[in-house]
């Protein structure tokens, strides 16, 4: 009986959505990103379906992000926001495990 209870509670565990986010952190570290900052896609249910290349993203704190790659994403209300970015200056944000390329618009 302990045993099932063990292997359902690592089961539960590796099937949190979140922690895929780890693996993507470790992979975009050893590119050379860090972390910066966390935040929330701003709007209503449904705004958010994706990165399209020119497209705006506005999140929770104020700041907007421009696309530079494509990828849809299920719509979610007021996703999770990873900012990462490296010693170049270049920005990576990921949101629910995908990772996307872009800029923040003048003066942010």
């Amino acid at each position: 009986m302990r045993i099932c209870t063990v292997i359902g509670l690592i089961y539960s565990i590796l099937a949190i959505p979140g922690l895929s986010f780890s693996s993507d952190l470790a992979s975009l570290a050893k590119e050379g990103y860090s972390l910066v900052e966390e935040t929330r896609i701003a709007g209503d249910y449904g705004d958010y379906q994706g990165c399209v290349a020119s497209k705006s993203l506005r999140f929770t704190n104020g700041k907007v992000f421009i696309c530079s790659t494509f990828g849809y994403d299920n719509s979610q209300y007021m996703p999770v926001v990873y900012v990462l970015k490296n010693k170049d200056g270049a920005i990576k944000i990921v949101i629910n495990g995908k990772e996307y390329s872009g800029t923040f618009r003048d003066g942010q």
